[in-house]
């Protein structure tokens, strides 16, 4: 019957219509986190992070460190709007903050409220990926469960009111901050996470490094009730001043004088509040910053008033000496202040505002006194001594003055202060025209600058006018000598800069960076990984920065090159706890896959967009590695690729022109080679070798003639050179190349080509002649000069030759000769019977030199 009923009576279904997900909407909304269905938040799990619900709560967890994620309620935007939420934040032993996002437009546009693991919150807003603080990291107001610097799980109640431009933040239910900005009117709602630091590794790496808990949320975006509660609010008379004054100090590191004095402003307004020492002199430096000087001198005197002996009144001596200088009152100012340095003696700012002082008052030797006391107060601080030295230029006493620049110079230097140094340059080259250190300091500044050319010309200058300074002798700056030896790595003149990087070491041997300069550069030109001397370099550079990236990066490559992949390994993994995954130890990494015999894999590590290569050395290693497995068509790809990161890379331009002369793409590598605007003697080497392989020998003696020119110990062009003799038969020339090459110390690959050019030589210029018996030969000019005639009176020994058959033409040695001999005694052939005869003008030679050497000749009428 039932079923009957169904069939007669027919209900309509209700239609529930989709929200529109962009609606600007007003409503009281309660989270309901008991059941995944029923909760609005976009939950899924991600590659950064997982979400999920548990315990009624809304829970993220991070799987990554230094990263952010959230979830985002989809459903509805708000502009005005409250949102209440408790929020527990547990940092799993690292550091971590969590909160909300609200306005939120996309994932590059929002307003967020966080609090940190560590006790402090913060405000931002994102427009289009670019960040604007807005409040700074400032302590929460006081929790007894959770006092400052409690680093473990947290949990936190935040209220947010978003009216009009108007942002106001609760947290615990008590007044945090609030400030106004007019960037993004409305938007949706997310729960978000952020990890800043992990927890110390212990065993297993833990499943997240950071998980928070949005544990309940409302909202409530009625324009009524949101006017409601921000008014109840703003016109609250009893909120904390104590959480005024840490906003204020937030605005005051964020440069926001106004906002913090404003902050102060309405904190004094609390009925029967004394105004504190730090207060006052926070206020008066406030006022101060905003040229309120009437403001800020009541504010400075009112914080002297409470005592110049307590901490507070000492620093409001150095505002208030401060003030008189902006405003012109110099004589108050040198009463004042030679008062507050009897109280402050080593402040270094009292003194300088005192030289400063008399100074504009014309007192020039006391005005250098006081800047002298100044940088003795703290001698990180150039300034004073640079005060110092003009004070005495004007006295007229230059060679304090000089003395005083190089003194901030140095100080400059030291801390990369280009600009300030910069300065000083001019009066460096006038005063110090004949200083050998005032011409390096210029040099180290021209060098800071790129200027490369100045900073050898001024090392050059340092270095002669050192030399020639009165005895004893200035003992060289190892600083200089090393870069010195720096311009010439520049240059690509390893070979010059050698020696210096070594007079470096020497001079300062427990200088890191000069043993990791020296042990690169003794690998780059020798490429011997089991040198001795590299060894202990690179050793002593890893005992003095073990923890250095960039060290253990070069100690890697170096076991590479050894065949020791295990070592290099352990050296490329510290390497990127320093450094991270830059591409230099990628490099690494993929030669190190490549010499385990896992070329795909090497190729894998070294795959990457332009991004993560910005120099296209992954892409040129890759090529490297394909060319040593033959596969030049692939290498060239790769080639390609580092090219388009970088066009005019030299070393890219030479590989990609060896890749395709092992293609025998002759033609397109010379184009290639003739890009190049200044051809290194590298880059001339292969363009010499590409022109003989297409006939052109005169272009391959110029090209390599140049490389000679530029580096007269290029051993390539050496050898180059040389085989383009050996081609043309021009055996001078050739002997000229063996010659200089013997000068130079040749090991593997160059000694064996220099071997094999000598050896081309001696039979392009001699020819050999056997003992038809016995084998002995012996080796005579190709075209001798004729022999003198020659009466012998002895007989010459048994290797010297007796003769040549002229039937037969075969040559006996005298050893051999003996055994024949006519009734005359004459040698004659033992298959002819003819007598021997010397014919070959090289074998008279021979007998004509043993008989000058031995028993003196008479010559033949």
């Amino acid at each position: 019957m039932f079923g009957f009923l169904k069939k007669i009576f027919r209900f309509p279904r209700l239609r529930q219509e989709k929200p529109d997900a962009d609606a600007l909407i007003e409503e009281k909304w309660d989270a309901d986190f008991s059941k995944p269905l029923r909760v609005r938040f976009d939950i899924k799990s991600e590659n950064s992070h997982d979400a999920y619900i548990q315990n009624n709560a809304l829970v993220l967890g991070l799987k990554k460190n230094n990263c952010i994620a959230w979830v985002t309620d989809p459903l509805y935007r708000y502009g005005d709007q409250v949102l209440e939420a408790r929020i527990s934040l547990n940092p799993l032993g690292g550091y971590a903050a969590a909160g909300l996002m609200f306005r939120m437009i996309d994932e590059g546009t929002f307003y967020s409220a966080l609090f940190s693991s560590k006790g402090y919150f913060r405000l931002d807003v994102v427009r289009n990926n670019a960040p604007l603080t807005l409040a700074g990291w400032t302590e929460l107001p006081p929790d007894p469960a959770s006092p400052p610097g409690t680093e473990g799980p947290r949990a936190v109640s935040l209220t947010l009111i978003a009216y009009g431009d108007h942002l106001l933040l609760l947290v615990n239910g008590r007044w945090a901050a609030e400030l106004r900005d007019t960037t993004i009117p409305a938007g949706r709602i997310a729960f978000c996470l952020a990890s800043y630091e992990a927890a110390p590794p212990r065993g297993d790496p833990p499943a997240y490094t950071a998980r928070a808990s949005l544990e309940s949320l409302s909202v409530e975006s009625r324009i009524e009730e949101v006017a409601a509660r921000y008014e109840a609010w703003a016109d609250k008379p009893d909120i904390d001043p104590q959480s005024r004054f840490r906003l204020a100090e937030t605005f005051t590191a964020m440069g926001q004088s106004q906002a913090a004095l404003a902050q102060l402003e309405k904190a004094w307004e609390t009925p029967g509040l004394l105004k504190e020492p730090r207060e006052l002199l926070l206020a008066g430096r406030l006022a101060l910053a905003l040229e309120l000087t009437g403001a800020a001198e009541a504010y400075l005197n009112a914080c002297l008033a409470a005592g110049s002996d307590t901490p507070p009144g000492r620093e409001a001596l150095v505002e208030k000496a401060k003030l008189l200088y902006m405003t012109g009152r110099f004589e108050e100012l040198r009463g004042f202040g030679e008062e507050a340095v009897k109280i402050l003696p080593d402040n270094g700012a009292l003194w300088t505002f005192l030289g400063h002082v008399y100074l504009e008052l014309v007192r020039y030797e006391e005005a250098a006194r006081c800047y002298d006391r100044s940088f003795a107060s703290n001698r990180e601080n150039g300034l004073p001594a640079k005060n110092a030295a003009n004070a005495y230029e004007l006295v007229g006493r230059p060679g304090d003055a000089l003395d005083r620049y190089l003194t901030a110079g140095r100080v400059f230097l030291s801390q990369g202060n280009y600009a300030d140094l910069g300065n000083l340059i001019p009066k460096l080259l006038t005063l110090g025209k004949e200083n050998w250190e005032a011409r390096g300091l210029v040099g180290k500044w021209a060098f800071g600058i790129e200027d490369w050319t100045t900073a050898a010309k001024e090392f050059s200058r340092a270095e002669g006018l050192r030399k020639k300074a009165p005895p004893p002798l200035p003992p060289e700056d190892p600083a200089l000598v090393f870069l010195r030896g720096l311009l010439l790595l520049r240059e690509g003149n390893r070979a010059k800069a050698l020696p210096l990087l070594e007079k470096a070491a020497a001079l300062e041997p427990d200088y890191a960076l000069f043993r990791f300069r020296l042990a690169e550069t003794r690998f780059l030109l020798q490429g011997d990984p089991r040198d001795p001397k590299l060894l202990a370099d690179l050793e002593a550079a890893l005992a003095l920065a073990p923890e250095d990236g960039w060290v253990r990066n070069l100690a890697a490559q170096i076991a590479l090159s050894r065949g020791a992949p295990e070592e290099a390994e352990a050296h490329l993994e510290k390497a990127a706890q320093s450094l991270g995954e830059v591409p230099a130890i990628r490099v690494n990494r993929g030669v190190m896959y490549y010499l385990r015999g896992s070329l795909d894999k090497a190729l894998e590590v070294l795959s990457a967009e332009k991004d993560q290569d910005p120099e296209g050395v992954m892409a040129n290693c890759g090529g490297n590695l394909l060319v040593r497995s033959g596969r030049y068509e692939e290498a060239d790809g790769y080639y390609r690729k580092a090219l388009s990161i970088d066009p005019g890379n030299i070393e890219y331009l030479c590989n990609r022109a060896s890749c395709l002369i092992e293609l025998g793409a002759y033609g397109e590598a010379d184009t290639i080679l003739t890009q190049v605007p200044v051809p290194t003697p590298a880059v001339l080497d292969l363009i010499a070798f590409v022109a003989v392989k297409k006939g052109e020998y005169a272009r391959a003696e110029a090209a390599s003639q140049a490389a000679l020119e530029a580096d007269p110990h290029y051993v390539p062009s050496l050898l180059s050179l040389g085989w383009i003799y050996r081609t043309q038969s021009r055996w001078d020339d050739l002997g000229r190349i063996i010659s200089l090459l013997d000068q130079e110390a040749l090991t593997g690959e160059y000694s064996a080509r220099r071997d094999d050019l000598a050896r081309q030589l001696e039979e392009g210029v001699s020819r050999l002649i056997p003992c038809a018996s016995c084998g002995r030969s012996w080796r005579v000019p190709r075209s001798p000069e004729p022999a003198p005639p020659i009466r012998l009176f002895a007989m010459p020994p048994d290797e010297l030759p007796a003769g040549t058959c002229p039937e037969c033409g075969s040559t006996y040695c005298i050893g051999c000769g003996k055994t024949h001999l006519d009734t005359d005694n004459r040698f004659v052939c033992p298959r002819c019977g003819r007598a021997l005869k010397l014919i070959d003008e090289g074998l008279k030679r021979l007998i004509y030199d043993w008989a000058a050497g031995e028993i003196g000749v008479n010559s033949a009428e």
